[in-house]
């Protein structure tokens, strides 16, 4: 035998033993992402005993020596591929934190012990939980960026995503350390679902059924739901993979609803900076507002601000104090309800319409900076920076707040806002105005508004917020398009134009479909509601059917009374308004096959 046959036989050896060695480290790496997950589940969820926390203080270094050597192995078996990551050199630097952890623990304990004391901090039980964590999250993300390979439908592998994460959520919801008392597991379910589906329907009180343990649980769960559950994972995975296969790619770019395939990673970067930027900043100005008016001092006010900062952004509406927007603590600091109402604009417009704002004011800031530098002597104009579809969310939303705020403040001047001063009375009702377009804040009890308040809040509430948002209803886009359509019809006019531009046929089919979807979802589940909640006034079924649907969250006091088959009801749609009624639909539907071929067309009676 040749050197040539030996050196080819090697490498279909080799081939063969990287796909088993990359095997070996990818069960060994998830083990011990989920038995991490465990002993931290464990650690948090549950009461302590001398006996457990021994337990869990010898179970840490063999975590810890698992990631080590799966990681080890798989940087071993897969280099060509590591060396691509977008962030390679974080991903080195975890690895070497793991070493060093290693390393005090286990490899040189008593050496770093004498010789480097002030490294102590590596060994603190604190720091080790933040660390798996995070090697648990970056490893479970990857893996999980794998499904996006495999056959599954884009729109169900999205349903799922939000199952997986609402049962997860339901099941540390339900943990000694997060709640103050019992409840029922149908209970930690609806509270988890509201939470991942940012709608704000709850069935006990969440200031006083939950922990702060409990607290953080809901946070995260709105964060992710919020973003999106495939978007964490994305982020996660595409930092730390050194290239993803076209499906995966495609499935992304039908997500963000993007045009090309390319610079799908800064899309999802600029999500996640931009979303923790307005938290951030929003959770600033509440903070301002609440400062030395909470029980409990800085650091529940600091969490305070932080929780409703997202609760806002993302459109859940859900609250750490009883009475919402109108808790005696609260109900007179009319600059937080201004704030809450700014963040909840700004979670409702939209992704695609603050990129393109940014890309507009890009653009004016280089001709300016060019201008001022002398590369130009005037503006140089680039047309349609602001498309159209960024025309119709700003126009039909400052149209829908405008109205939605006088008319409220016509309804409620000598109901609800009948006591407050004139900026209370403004305050109130703008917030009012822009809460049920999927927030869920209330400015007051819900069963004391009037009747015409009632139903201006019911019609808002179906028309929602803007796609690619963290709102949701039939969204303002869908509602335009059908308007217009309506209106060409009976000018008997066959094209609908925007703005010098046509609406693609595609788009308008779609708008019909999802009002139809979501109109028959509301009358089914309303009338099965009319069916377990016995007694029950029809128009609080109605009431809450849409805001589930809708993903608002405003109540007329009725959700801590449904039935537990009602709760269901309830849960099921709220999960369906999340993802879409159409893109529900989508998910159990075989796609159908383009013909080369078409029938003769003929007329029906309307």
């Amino acid at each position: 035998m040749n050197l040539k046959n030996i050196y080819f036989s090697w490498l279909i050896y080799w081939g063969k033993m990287k796909g088993l060695l990359n095997g070996i480290a990818e069960a060994i790496i998830l083990l011990a992402s989920l038995a991490s997950f465990f002993v931290l589940i464990y650690q948090f969820g549950f009461v302590q005993t001398p006996d457990s926390v021994h337990i869990l203080e010898r179970s840490r270094p063999f975590i810890l020596l698992a990631f080590f050597t799966g990681i080890t192995l798989r940087y071993v078996v897969r280099f060509q591929e590591i060396i691509q990551e977008k962030m390679l050199y974080l991903d080195i630097s975890i690895y070497f934190l793991l070493f060093a952890v290693l390393s005090s623990k286990i490899f040189f304990k008593d050496a770093i012990a004498h010789s480097l004391p002030y490294l102590s901090f590596l060994t603190k039980p604190l720091f080790v939980y933040v660390l798996l964590l995070l090697l648990s999250t970056i490893h479970l993300s990857r893996q999980t960026f794998t499904l996006m390979q495999t056959r599954i439908k884009p729109s169900l592998l999205f349903l799922l995503s939000f199952v997986f994460v609402i049962l997860v959520g339901a099941g540390l919801l339900s943990l000694p350390n997060a709640t103050t008392h019992r409840i029922p597991f149908i209970d930690a379910l609806f509270i988890s679902t509201t939470s991942v589906c940012v709608t704000g329907l709850t069935t006990v009180d969440v200031a006083t059924s939950f922990t702060h343990i409990g607290h953080i649980i809901i946070l995260i769960l709105i964060q992710i739901g919020g973003i999106g559950v495939m978007t964490f994972t994305s982020f996660f995975a595409l930092s730390f993979m050194g290239k993803s296969s076209f499906t995966s790619k495609m499935m992304l770019k039908d997500m963000l609803n993007e045009d090309r395939t390319g610079g799908l990673f800064r899309v999802i970067l600029n999500i996640l900076f931009v979303t923790l930027f307005i938290e951030g900043i929003g959770a600033y100005f509440i903070y301002m507002d609440v400062r030395g008016s909470l029980p409990g001092g800085t650091q529940q006010e600091l969490f305070y601000a932080m929780f409703h900062a997202v609760s806002a952004f993302c459109n859940a509406g859900i609250s750490t104090l009883s009475g919402n927007m109108y808790d005696p603590l609260v109900a007179d600091k009319y600059n937080l309800h201004f704030w809450i109402a700014m963040l909840i604009i700004f979670g409702g417009l939209g992704f695609p319409i603050v990129f393109n704002y940014l890309k507009l004011l890009h653009h004016l800031l280089m001709n300016g900076i060019k201008i001022l530098i002398g590369k130009q002597k005037h503006y140089i104009h680039t047309p349609r920076i602001i498309n159209v579809h960024t025309y119709i969310v700003v126009i039909s939303t400052l149209i829908l707040l405008i109205t939605g705020t006088v008319f409220y403040l016509f309804f409620e001047y000598d109901n609800t806002l009948g006591d407050l001063p004139l900026r209370g009375k403004l305050a109130n009702a703008f917030l009012g105005a822009v809460t049920p377009r999927t927030a869920g804040f209330n400015v007051a009890d819900m069963a004391t508004l009037a009747p015409p308040t009632l139903m201006l809040t019911l019609i808002l509430m179906v028309i929602g917020a803007a796609p690619m948002s963290t709102g949701g209803g039939l969204k303002v886009t869908t509602v335009f398009v059908a308007l217009v359509t309506t209106l060409n019809a009976a000018r008997e006019k066959d094209k609908v134009e925007v703005r010098k531009r046509e609406i693609a046929p595609f788009a308008i089919r779609r708008a019909f479909a999802i009002i139809m979807m979501y109109f028959m979802w509301v009358a089914i589940a309303t009338w099965v509601l009319s069916y377990t909640e016995k007694g029950a006034p029809l128009f609080s079924l109605l009431f809450e059917v849409v805001s589930a649907l809708s993903t608002v969250g405003l109540s007329i006091d009725y959700t801590p009374h449904l039935t537990p088959i009602g709760k269901i009801i309830i849960i099921s749609t709220m999960l369906v308004g999340r993802i879409g009624v159409l893109a529900f639909l989508v998910s159990f539907c075989k796609e159908y096959t383009k013909k080369d071929y078409t029938y003769p067309q003929e007329n029906i009676l309307m």
